[in-house]
């Protein structure tokens, strides 16, 4: 198996989710909504962009509007308001993660210097503060069974775990993986995706890559073409898929070119495999 372009024309590249042998992927800076898969490539026009995405029970999308505080469900033809968190959010909605009973999961993002909060929305649309102080949240995932939620803080360089009970409430704060400390300054934690060997993949940023950690190492690397953006693996793990961008301007570092919608933001299917614990 080799590796697959699945899109070279997007301006950006969020929250890549994968469902029944499609990539639906949001495409912030362009506003529009893309869904790639053997059948083709179908392209939703939005008139407010979508960030963080996931798959409701019932098989609908649920996503967070970028510049609108709520949440939105998307049922392949039309859209339909999921969670109104008028009032109790005011900031950026970012990105999300969706659990098999309906529990939502989304960051609320202010600046680098201004904490943001993880929010949790149940399955009938009320909403709680999970977790605050976190330092730009960003990449959601969840590991060891559903016992474990890992937050990608991205300008702490950091991951950071929490436990989470039956109830969905998160306690016992902790570094999962200090990535500015053990990869550099430049190695920033944007997307993140989980595995079933517990293992967790990390679009770096400005470090140009994705490294899968587990249990305090990098266990793999993939040097990326460009800004790495976000990931996420199908349902048999075979493949992961990997978000990238480039400037459009030579010299405009990637953020900024982003900013005006001058970027060029790739989704790549490259093989992938389980890689098994040591013993």
């Amino acid at each position: 198996m080799s590796d697959t372009m699945l899109a070279a024309d997007l301006v950006w590249a969020e929250s890549p989710r994968w469902r029944d042998g499609r990539v639906w992927i949001s495409d912030t800076q362009g506003n529009r909504l893309v869904i790639v898969g053997q059948d083709g490539t179908q392209v939703h026009p939005l008139e407010t962009p979508v960030n963080g995405t996931g798959f409701l029970p019932s098989g609908d999308l649920v996503a967070a509007r970028m510049h609108a505080a709520r949440l939105d469900r998307f049922d392949g033809d039309a859209w339909s308001v999921y969670a109104d968190l008028t009032g109790f959010v005011d900031a950026r909605l970012g990105d999300l993660l969706a659990l098999p009973d309906g529990t939502v999961y989304v960051d609320e993002v202010r600046t680098p210097d201004e904490p943001g909060r993880l929010l949790k929305v149940d399955a009938a649309g009320r909403a709680s503060v999970a977790a605050e102080g976190l330092v730009f949240p960003n990449g959601l995932a969840v590991i060891d069974e559903g016992r474990t939620l890992i937050v990608a803080e991205t300008f702490a360089g950091r991951l950071t775990a929490f436990s989470m009970g039956a109830d969905g409430k998160l306690d016992g704060r902790r570094t999962w993986f200090d990535l500015r400390e053990r990869l550099g300054a430049g190695y920033l934690p944007d997307g993140i995706c989980a595995c079933r060997d517990g293992s967790v993949w990390v679009a770096t940023m400005t470090g140009n890559a994705f490294v899968r950690v587990r249990d305090g190492d990098v266990v793999d690397r993939i040097d990326a073409d460009g800004f790495a953006i976000a990931c996420c693996l199908g349902d048999d793990e075979s493949e992961l898929y990997i978000t990238t961008a480039t400037s459009l301007d030579p010299g405009t570092p990637v953020m900024d070119a982003a900013h005006r919608q001058r970027t060029r933001a790739r989704v790549t299917a490259l093989p992938h495999h389980t890689i098994r614990p040591p013993g």
